[in-house]
């Protein structure tokens, strides 16, 4: 289900379905606000350094790419700017004569928000940056088949590989960075320039919208980017952070907020009933549900058998039914979810089946003992593990209760810690935790090598298998996605083997929208895709 358009291009007739559609000769009002009402809040909203999901929701309309990802058929396409505004490139081609290289060919009119143009030596300082250790980014690996990055003039950039591979445009197409506001510092020192601590007024961006006022952990007020074209509808966008569940939907039902993503399944009865003005969208298999385990940090998550043994422990189907999530999610078994088509393997990923009895007897030879008070003991030691989730996300909050009931059953003793988000995931990326409540927001292309290779930053149980690193290279090395295919199935079917997370669901995220707010479009790749086509009827125009 979309948001209302069909597509967000510039140019393009805004289809309300709520409408019925329209006659192509009216326009949408311009001015306005809107709010927005989220459970976390943005930590590093920059393209070199973003983690978190939100911050690459955020990411994706301040930043503009080369190319614009659009998702279409359990494919992934690549859109210009003739397609859609926000895309940098109005061209690109393969060269060489093996096509080991992509030359893009920028706009010439796209200015930062602070009135800097918008140049290929941006594209070329954000790429050679992304990969520089000093920086240590989530992406560095994206490099490593990149030969040299060269600005053949303002406009246009080339970008020779070791060879051709499948993943050469996911690897380069992505945002761009803005060299002025960061050139002159070691990459070392971007996470804590001002511009990123402050940055309201301070950080430029080529997207839609920037950033006008930030309160951590309160909200961040958007307004639009001067010299983004076209000129968005809305005067300003309010995203406040609300951790409480019960405040966010009580906000949401009053109209004091226009948009819920993230809405608790077990609500949307009772929001249909109750909003009749609100519309229910949905981003569809984007999210998996897991609980990591760290060996670094807690020895026994070392053992495979131990490991399989808390999986079978954990009863999915009933895990979804109790937190309401029927209909909108699966139990999970493996790292590709069902929307990448091919590369979910149903078999080599089926999710562990729920039996304590085995479970109980796998730890049994694996040494464990019950001891007098019913917790599992090796050599003298319970069995007793810390999981880390994030304060304000229900969700977690409550799958962490459920699992710890589980575990209980089968006399593992399992504490619950609870961090603010922006601690939870430093605690995460520095490999802190014994296990933790995570989710990744599945990536639309193949490559897994940023969550669970072997040295990534985003590799956050520090997972290593020499069979899956080899298959990752041979998939990397192959020319196109249809040869790479078998090796990425064998990846995952190893991986899941391995068990170093419990997979527990595939998830769909409900996002509610009062009818005021029109124009959106939600889907796969996101909440936020399109602001620039967001509108309200009747607005009163509103200060930045």
């Amino acid at each position: 289900m979309t948001g209302g358009i069909v597509h967000a291009t510039a140019g393009l007739c805004v289809l309300l379905l709520s409408l019925g559609g329209c006659d192509g000769a009216d326009q949408p009002p311009r001015g306005g606000s809107v709010t927005v009402i989220e459970a976390d809040g943005i930590v590093r909203p920059m393209p070199l350094i973003s983690e978190s999901a939100l911050d690459a929701e955020f990411q994706a309309f301040m930043f503009r790419p080369l190319l614009q990802e659009w998702w279409e058929e359990s494919e992934l396409r690549y859109l210009t700017h003739d397609e859609n505004p926000m895309a940098l490139a109005h061209r690109w081609e393969y060269v060489e004569p093996d096509s080991s290289a992509i030359r893009f060919h920028l706009v010439t009119d796209a200015r930062w928000s602070d009135g800097e143009p918008v140049t290929a030596h941006d594209v070329v300082w954000s790429i050679e940056t992304r990969g520089d250790p000093r920086l240590a980014g989530p992406r560095q690996h994206y490099n490593d088949r990149i030969e040299s990055v060269e600005a053949d003039d303002d406009h246009t950039v080339t970008v020779r590989f070791s060879r051709r591979y499948p993943e050469m445009l996911y690897h380069t197409s992505g945002p761009v960075a803005p060299r002025h506001a960061f050139a002159e510092i070691d990459p070392g020192e971007i996470r804590t320039h001002p511009t990123m601590i402050e940055p309201a007024g301070n950080l430029p961006v080529s997207g839609a919208f920037m950033i006008s006022r930030w309160e951590r952990g309160q909200q961040v007020v958007l307004v639009p980017n001067p010299h983004f074209s076209p000129r968005p509808h809305l005067d300003r966008i309010v995203v406040r952070t609300v951790p409480e569940q019960t405040t966010r939907m009580v906000e949401f039902q009053t109209g004091r907020v226009d948009m819920m993503p993230g809405a608790p399944f077990f609500e949307l009865d009772r929001l249909r009933r109750e909003v009749p003005d609100a519309r229910l969208e949905r981003r569809e298999g984007r999210d998996y549900g897991y609980v990591g385990y760290n060996p670094h940090r807690f020895a026994p998550f070392a053992d495979l058998a131990v490991r399989r043994a808390l999986g079978h422990a954990i009863d999915s189907p009933s895990l979804i039914s109790a937190l309401g999530m029927d209909g909108f999610a699966r139990p999970a078994g493996g790292p590709y979810a069902p929307i990448l088509g091919e590369l979910h393997d149903a078999e080599a990923q089926a999710p562990l089946s729920y039996d304590p009895e085995k479970a109980r007897r796998i730890l049994a030879e694996a040494g464990f003992e019950p001891g007098p008070d019913g917790i599992l003991r090796r050599q003298g030691t319970p069995f007793r593990f810390t999981l880390t989730i994030n304060a304000g996300n229900q969700r977690r909050a409550d799958v962490a209760q459920i699992v710890q009931q589980y575990l209980r059953r089968i006399g593992v003793d399992m504490r619950i810690e609870s961090l603010e988000t922006g601690t939870y995931v430093d605690r995460l990326v520095g490999g802190e935790p014994e296990a933790f409540k995570g989710s990744w927001e599945i990536g639309l292309s193949p490559d897994l090598t940023t969550i669970l290779g072997r040295d990534a930053h985003l590799n956050l149980t520090r997972y290593r298998n020499p069979d899956v690193e080899a298959l990752f290279e041979q998939a990397l090395g192959q020319p196109t996605r249809e040869a790479a295919l078998p090796h990425w199935r064998e990846a995952a079917r190893l991986i899941a083997a391995d068990q170093p997370y419990t997979w527990l669901y595939y998830m769909d995220e409900v996002v509610v929208v009062h009818d005021r707010l029109r124009g959106t479009t939600i889907n796969t790749l996101g909440t936020y895709q399109n602001l620039w086509e967001w509108w309200v009827a009747d607005p009163e125009t509103e200060e930045g």
